[in-house]
């Protein structure tokens, strides 16, 4: 869990009733799950860069194969992730794990599942997740000095939970939490704090979509580039797989530890690219508590009783040694709440009784129509993230995907602030159900020939007519507004080039300047009108800044200063927080530009670096750039270390024929903690350079260049 979380949750973990244990439970004898080998045929080929492609006669042999493989490469995070999503992460990393513990039972992820888990969701999707979780269960053992106490087995169940729990926080469930839990929601500062699974960047930061249709491309093939901006390691980083059967699972792309399907990527006959979109999805209700009786609300005149859940949490502290904390989970007909000095708290959320989420991803994984698709989404079972769609028939779309409550409308419910605080003590204010995805907005088949999405507004998702109006939606759905800088880029790159070439679509998604008008823009030209002391150093790096093009190239001596300034105010619009002081941060970068590399104006190269292991790269880009990089800088190395942003990038074409063939390249490589392997860093140089390489789709490429070959059960 990250440093900036729910410190008002670690207050009541500190205050619970305490329990001992001298000895931490132990894990099942894993050698039990080598028969699992028989239940399975699989075969593992490892291209040149080993990812792997996994071959199976039916969707579950590469389901059980895509975990095993998975396993091979980052096996410790799939580990945490599993863990997470049970709530016993503390188990294995101890008191800073408690507050993640704390949340996936404040959610009632698990009552979700069991009491769905045999009605709601169909045989194919239980089959699919049993597998994956037997691939994870015969990796272990095979390998059982890697196993954590307590993880065994991991079961289909653990699977489906994973996509309940993890889906709300791209939306941001998490900042809503922390706002409530520090008395801060209401105070016009709700989203100043924030919720991380883990301490790397947040998965929002950026993301961008983009398909071309044969119409407006220069040869007649359909485009797409999936383009997801992540971080580069941890439990959201980027893995990626394909996988092939005979019952009809065709998909390379990429996904996350502990997802038995590919997130984003392509088939034979169509792809996808995922971005994360935030409308309003979250609801915070102001209880009345009954002075009389703090375990009662008011809710239609009337005092109703909350319910209560006991909270158990274990942390290991040292060794085996263990603590079971204990606090009481209130809910009321709204959703749990949070008692804090400001008051009582219910929350409601998209997806708080959502487990079908699988389900809808592996339909979109075995879609081959437009039709398929939009059918996988009609489900609307996934909480959140827009989609730009492009097909071998040359259907390009962009679909804003969410399930957005039907909040009640008219004029009775004009007042209500829904980004605000929603009086609790109105039963009419409790929203039921969500919207159907034909209310959601999209963009299909524009004139334009071409649709984006770069986490702004649906409003903006291509160029000319075809494009959603806010005016056909109900303003209680919350959708976004917000215009990016690099949806600005995209509309000025993108725009009048009627004859779209490869070599366009890619130059336009290295393209790394920010846009007239952009936050950074608007920054520089506040800093060149200021005054400074004639001949001091601030007036120095003014000067310098007036010949900035607002470009980040590697090789440029102006964009060090330049982007050092800008990006606090960039992140701060992005996590909506009040703009930091002009003039230190200048000075700011001023002095650190000077004491690391003695001059304001080093190559952006020497400070903005890709680092794997004790090897480093230069990189161009910068936040919120189409050349997007995210970094912290290290002052021991002397250099910003990208951490998050650009990280597997493909790019996607169907020739007039159908024929379908892709280029992909990932921020580091398939072996993603075995520092010993040539494939942990193998793909970094080549993801500096901003190149790819071809992805070997057919049988007689792969096994020309294979690295390995593995089969389980006899495939």
């Amino acid at each position: 869990m990250g440093k900036k979380i729910l410190i008002a949750v670690t207050a009541l973990l500190a205050s619970i009733y305490i329990g001992f244990w001298a000895t931490a439970p132990r894990s099942v004898d894993p050698q039990q799950y080598q028969m699992l080998a028989d239940k399975y045929q699989v075969r593992i080929v490892r291209d040149k860069y080993a990812v792997p492609h996994i071959f199976g006669a039916r969707d579950v042999d590469a389901a059980f194969g895509l975990a095993y493989a998975h396993g091979e490469d980052d096996f410790e995070t799939m580990q945490d992730v599993l863990l997470v999503t049970r709530g016993k992460l503390a188990t294995l990393h101890g008191v800073d794990a408690a507050k993640t513990d704390y949340l996936v039972q404040f959610m009632g992820v698990w009552d979700v599942v069991d009491a769905g888990y045999e009605s709601r969701i169909n045989q194919q999707t239980r089959d699919h997740a049993q597998a994956y979780a037997d691939g994870v269960n015969y990796y272990a053992s095979e390998n059982p000095d890697k196993i954590a106490a307590g993880l065994l087995p991991v079961t289909a169940k653990d699977i489906v939970a994973g996509f309940t729990f993890k889906t709300p926080l791209f939306y941001g469930f998490d900042q809503a939490v922390a706002a409530v839990v520090e008395g801060r929601y209401g105070t016009g500062l709700d989203k100043l704090a924030y919720l991380q699974v883990t301490d790397s960047p947040q998965p929002d930061l950026g993301s961008q979509g983009i398909a071309i249709a044969p119409s407006r491309s220069d040869d007649g093939y359909t485009r797409l580039l999936v383009n997801s901006h992540q971080p580069l390691t941890g439990p959201v980083a980027w893995y990626e797989a394909r996988v092939k059967t005979d019952q009809g699972w065709d998909m390379a792309g990429s996904t996350f530890p502990g997802a038995p399907v590919i997130l984003h990527g392509h088939g034979p006959t169509l792809g996808w690219a995922s971005t994360v979109n935030k409308p309003d999805l979250v609801d915070v209700y102001q209880l009345t508590i009954n002075p009389n009786n703090e375990d009662q609300y008011l809710l239609d005149d009337q005092w109703r009783n909350f319910e209560v859940k006991d909270a158990a949490i274990d942390v290991t502290f040292w060794g085996p040694i263990r603590w079971t904390f204990h606090e009481a989970i209130y809910r009321s007909v709204h959703g749990p709440v949070f008692k804090t000095e400001k008051g009582a708290f219910a929350l409601r959320w998209a997806g708080m009784d959502e487990m079908r989420t699988l389900e809808e991803m592996l339909a979109m994984n075995k879609a081959r129509t437009k039709a398929d698709f939009e059918a996988a989404l009609s489900m609307t079972a996934s909480p959140s993230i827009n989609y730009v769609y492009a097909d071998k028939e040359g259907n390009i779309a962009h679909y804003y995907n969410a399930m957005m409550p039907k909040r009640p409308v008219g004029e009775k419910f004009s007042s209500i602030d829904w980004l605000g605080l929603v009086p609790g003590d109105q039963s009419d204010l409790i929203w039921q159900g969500y919207y159907p995805f034909e209310r959601m907005p999209s963009t299909v088949n524009p004139p334009s020939g071409f649709v984006y999405n770069a986490n702004n507004s649906p409003y903006h998702s291509s160029v000319g007519e075809g494009q959603p109006k806010p005016q056909d939606y109900e303003s209680s759905m919350g959708i976004q507004t917000n215009v990016s800088n690099r949806a600005l880029r995209i509309e000025a790159l993108f725009g009048d080039d009627e004859a779209i070439s490869r070599e366009d679509l890619h130059n336009y998604k290295y393209d790394n300047r920010y846009a007239e008008g952009s936050v950074v823009d608007h920054v520089i030209k506040r800093l060149l009108a200021m005054s400074f002391e004639p001949e001091s150093e601030l007036q120095a790096g003014q000067k310098l800044l007036q010949s900035w093009d607002l470009a980040t190239d590697a090789e440029s001596r102006i964009a060090a200063l330049g982007v050092l300034t800008s990006s606090p105010f960039v992140m701060a619009l992005m996590r909506e927080e009040p703009e930091p002081d002009l003039t230190e941060v200048f000075e700011k970068s001023l002095t650190l530009l000077q004491h690391h590399f003695g001059r304001i104006d080093p190559k952006w190269g020497e400070v903005n670096r890709l680092v794997r292991g004790d090897k480093s790269w230069p990189l161009s880009g910068a936040p919120d750039v189409l050349r997007a990089v995210y970094g912290e800088f290290d002052e021991e190395a002397g250099y910003q270390k990208a951490t998050a942003g650009d990280s597997y990038i493909m790019f996607v074409e169907w020739a007039p024929d159908g024929k379908v063939s892709s280029r992909t390249i990932h921020n580091f490589g398939s072996a993603t903690l075995d520092a010993t392997s040539s494939h942990y860093d193998d793909q970094a140089p080549i993801f500096a350079s901003e190149k790819e390489r071809a992805l070997p789709l057919d049988m007689a490429t792969l096994m020309a260049e294979k690295t390995s070959d593995k089969r389980i059960g006899g495939y």
